[in-house]
């Protein structure tokens, strides 16, 4: 698929970061795009940075924790656009921390956004996907920390997007034996200039994260690096690059090859994790 021009375009957590990006990169092609985040602020900032192409721009406040309201937003795409072309499931938060000290409200949280928020896309968008009689591909949004072996205070983060990361896979054969034409990737991030790790902007303050004095000063640094990265909008152009050669595996940072290919050497040779190894994620 490389003609993009008046296909639809629904993107979950299109508030800020990667989703803010796609939605433009998808404007400037002429599709359609329905964002949704649970941040009206984030949203109406991304209306402002449409531009003269804002009138092809859907906004809607979503929390992708609440099936009822997925459902209703799947819905309302339908009604407007009866079809949709590609459904990034791309909203996601970041804990991190020691697993044992993170309250299970923390974990819950972190899995109802980076897990449940996928499985509630996939179940309210994908039957009508399979019948709407167009070509369509599903693109989840994992991270290269999906993929990676653990990090040291990255759980909380890194177990939701390795079950993403399956998830994918699964869906991608799945999706092979059904009649209607479409296809997942998966979308692995690595260090992309984002605010995922101010993630608790998003949560009262009597639920913010308290983190210890070596896990803050780790949260610190990676997030300082991070900042570094590319911009959402470079990182978007990547990502439609790799939608358009048909790629299941969407990593743009190839930098993390050689830690991937010694993970799955070590569970060959059933080494244990080399726990002085120290990895910076981002989604």
């Amino acid at each position: 698929m490389k003609n993009w021009e008046e296909r639809v375009c629904v993107i979950t957590g299109a508030g800020s970061g990667i989703g803010s990006g796609l939605a433009r990169h998808a404007l400037q092609h002429g599709m359609h795009v329905v964002g949704a985040d649970v941040d009206a602020k984030g949203l109406q900032q991304l209306s402002d940075s449409a531009g003269e192409r804002r009138a092809r721009l859907t906004t809607r406040v979503v929390d992708v924790t609440n099936a009822e309201a997925m459902a209703d937003f799947a819905e309302c795409v339908y009604a407007m656009h009866g079809k949709v072309h590609l459904l990034f499931n791309n909203a996601g938060v970041l804990v991190d921390g020691k697993c044992w000290e993170r309250p299970l409200r923390d974990w819950r949280w972190i899995i109802d956004v980076n897990l449940m928020g996928v499985v509630h896309g996939l179940h309210y968008f994908v039957p009508r996907m399979l019948t709407q009689g167009e070509a369509a591909r599903i693109i989840n949004t994992a991270s290269i920390g999906g993929l990676l072996g653990g990090g040291t205070f990255m759980s909380p983060y890194q177990t939701t997007k390795h079950a993403v990361a399956v998830l994918t896979e699964s869906l991608y054969k799945e999706l092979a034996q059904e009649p209607g034409d479409v296809t997942a990737s998966v979308l692995c991030p690595a260090e992309v200039a984002t605010r995922i790790w101010q993630s608790d902007r998003l949560r009262p303050d009597d639920q913010k994260v308290s983190l210890g004095e070596a896990e803050q000063a780790f949260h610190d640094a990676v997030a300082n690096n991070v900042a570094m990265g590319p911009s959402p909008d470079e990182f978007a152009a990547q990502v439609f690059q790799g939608i358009e050669e048909g790629l299941f595996w969407l990593i743009p940072d190839t930098a993390f090859m050689p830690m991937l290919e010694a993970r799955f050497a070590d569970i060959a040779q059933q080494r244990n994790p080399d726990i002085n190894t120290k990895v910076n994620f981002e989604r």
